[in-house]
C-alpha cells in the first residue's frame, strides 16, 4: 500500500513536470508569434537593415534562450511552482499579454509602452521573487526583440537603439519598485502608491538621460504619470479575471472565502454547527501561529474554516455534534473508523464541488495525514482473540508539505484535547501539545514539510498564548440595582 501511495505521488509530480514544459512550449509558440506580428504587420517601411534571415536568428535565438532559462530556474529553484502549476500558468501569461501589448504600443511611441505592467498584475497573485524575476525576464524579451527589430529596419537615427537600452532600464526599475511595495492586504493602495514612485522614478531617468533641464522634467513627469498609470490602471482590471481564471489564491480572495455568507461555510453553520464551533476554535490558534513562524496567517485561518468540512456528510458520527447518544456505541468499530476517516476524503470532493483552491483543498487530506485511530483501534482488539490489522483503523490521508498543513495538524489536535480536557492550567496545556508534537514527529508526520523544531516549539508557545487569553478570568460585576 505504501508503494502504491508513493506509485502515485510519482505519477502525479510527473504529470504536473509535464504540464509545465507544455506550458513552456506554448508560450514560446506564442511569442514567436509576436515576433512575426513585430517584424512584419507592423514593420510599414521597406527594411533597410541587416537580411532577415539574421535578425530572425538573433530574436528567436535570444528569446529560446531567455525561456530556457526561466525554465530551469522553475525546475530547479522554483519547485514550488511545478507543485502548483496555476501560478506558473498566471506568470507565462501575464508575461505573454505584457510581450503583445507593448510591440504594438512600441511600433506608436516608446513612451507609450506598458512599463512593469507584469510586475503590477502578479504582485498580489504570486510571491515577490516570482514577481521581480518574471518582470525581469519580461523586460528582457521585449528588449531583445525591439534590437532585433531595429537592427533589421535600419533605424537607428536620433539615438534608436539607445532608447531601447532606456526602456529596458525603465522596466527594470518599475519591476523593482512593484515588486517591493505592493504585497500588502490593501493591494488596490499599494498598486497605486508603487505607480506613484514608478512615475516619479522614470520622469527623473527621462529627463536626466535624454534632455535635462527643469522644463522638461516637469513635462516628462506629466507624460511618465500618465504611461505609468495606464498599466495600474489596467492590473487591477486583470487581477480579478486572473484570479477568477486560475483559481489563484490572495489575501482578499481568502478574506472572501472565510465569509460566513460563503455556500460552504454557511452549510457547516446550519448543518454542523458544532463543527463550525471547532473549527473558528481552531482558525484562532492556526492565524497566530501563522504569524509566529512567518506563513501567511490569512491561508492558515481558512484552511482551520474547511479542515473538517467533510463533516458535513455524516455531522451526528462526530462528538461535537451530539448532544447525548453517542451512534459510535451501535457500531463495529472497523465502521467507526470508516466513517471517521472518510471525513478527509469526503472534505476534498466537497472543496472540489465548491472549487475552493487547491491550497486549502489539499489540507483537507492532510490534516490528520496517516495518523492512527487508537479508540476504534484498541476497541476492535476488545471484541476479538485474532490480530487486528493496524492500517485499517488508519487515516489513508498524505503527511502535510506546507508548514501551514503542519500547523492545522497541530491546531486541530490541540484544540481537540484542551477541549476533552476541561479547564486545564497552562501547565497541562504545554504537556498536552509537547506529546502532540512528539507524537507526531515519532510518526513520521512532518518528514514531508520544512517545519523545523524551532517553529514546533513557537507554534507550542502560541498556542499557549491563545488558550491563557481564552479562559482569562474577568472582573466580578456588583450585583444589584
Amino acid at each position: 500500500m505504501k508503494l502504491k501511495k508513493e506509485f502515485n505521488k510519482k505519477n502525479e509530480l510527473n504529470k504536473k513536470r509535464v504540464m509545465c514544459v507544455v506550458m513552456f512550449i506554448s508560450m514560446l509558440a506564442l511569442l514567436v508569434g509576436g515576433v512575426v506580428i513585430k517584424f512584419f504587420a507592423l514593420n510599414f517601411t521597406q527594411p533597410k537593415g541587416v537580411e532577415l534571415s539574421l535578425a530572425l536568428l538573433f530574436c528567436l535565438g535570444g528569446i529560446g534562450l531567455l525561456i530556457v532559462a526561466y525554465a530551469t530556474h522553475v525546475f530547479v529553484s522554483r519547485k514550488e511552482l511545478v507543485n502548483t502549476p496555476k501560478k506558473l500558468a498566471v506568470i507565462l501569461t501575464t508575461v505573454v499579454f505584457a510581450y503583445y501589448a507593448n510591440i504594438v504600443l512600441a511600433s506608436l511611441n516608446y513612451y507609450y509602452m506598458l512599463v512593469a505592467v507584469t510586475a503590477l498584475v502578479l504582485a498580489p497573485l504570486v510571491s515577490r521573487k516570482d514577481v521581480f524575476v518574471a518582470n525581469t525576464l519580461s523586460m528582457l524579451i521585449l528588449l531583445v526583440t525591439l534590437f532585433s527589430n531595429a537592427i533589421y529596419i535600419g533605424d537607428t537615427t536620433d539615438g534608436y537603439v539607445a532608447i531601447i537600452s532606456l526602456t529596458a532600464i525603465d522596466i527594470f526599475v518599475g519591476s523593482i519598485v512593484t515588486a517591493v511595495i505592493p504585497e500588502s492586504n490593501k493591494r488596490t493602495i499599494s498598486i497605486l502608491m508603487g505607480g506613484l514612485l514608478e512615475s516619479v522614478a522614470l520622469a527623473l531617468i527621462y529627463s536626466v538621460t535624454v534632455n535635462f533641464s527643469p522644463e522638461s522634467l516637469a513635462s516628462n513627469w506629466v507624460i511618465t504619470i500618465i504611461c505609468t498609470y495606464a498599466p495600474v490602471l489596467i492590473a487591477l482590471m486583470l487581477q480579478p479575471l486572473f484570479e477568477s481564471a486560475f483559481n489563484i489564491l490572495s489575501n482578499p480572495k481568502l478574506n472572501e472565502l472565510t465569509d460566513h455568507n460563503s455556500p460552504l461555510i454557511k452549510r457547516l453553520i446550519n448543518e454542523a454547527s458544532g463543527t463550525f464551533n471547532h473549527c473558528l476554535a481552531v482558525a484562532s490558534y492556526a492565524e497566530l501561529c501563522a504569524i509566529a513562524i512567518g506563513e501567511n496567517p490569512h491561508l492558515a485561518k481558512a484552511c482551520a474554516y474547511y479542515h473538517d468540512v467533510g463533516k458535513l456528510e455524516n455531522p451526528k458520527y462526530f462528538g461535537e455534534n451530539q448532544s447525548e447518544t453517542n451512534y459510535h456505541d451501535r457500531l463495529l468499530p472497523e465502521v467507526s473508523a470508516e466513517i471517521i476517516r472518510k471525513h478527509t476524503t469526503d472534505g476534498y470532493e466537497l472543496c472540489n464541488k465548491y472549487r475552493i483552491p487547491a491550497e486549502i483543498r489539499d489540507v483537507t487530506i492532510q490534516h490528520h495525514g496517516t495518523l492512527p485511530m487508537a479508540v476504534f483501534y484498541y476497541k476492535a482488539k476488545k471484541l476479538t482473540d485474532s490480530d487486528v490489522d493496524s492500517y485499517d483503523y488508519e487515516y489513508h490521508g498524505v503527511t502535510p508539505v506546507s508548514k501551514v498543513a503542519a500547523i492545522m495538524m497541530i491546531c486541530d489536535a490541540a484544540e481537540a484535547a484542551i477541549r476533552a480536557s476541561g479547564k486545564p492550567t497552562a501547565d497541562e496545556v504545554d504537556k498536552l501539545i509537547t506529546n502532540i508534537i512528539n507524537d507526531r514527529i515519532a510518526k513520521h508526520q512532518f518528514d514531508n514539510c520544512d517545519i523545523t523544531l524551532k517553529d514546533l516549539n513557537i507554534i507550542k508557545n502560541t498556542i499557549i498564548n491563545v488558550y491563557g487569553g481564552h479562559v482569562h478570568s474577568r472582573v466580578k460585576y456588583p450585583s444589584g440595582k
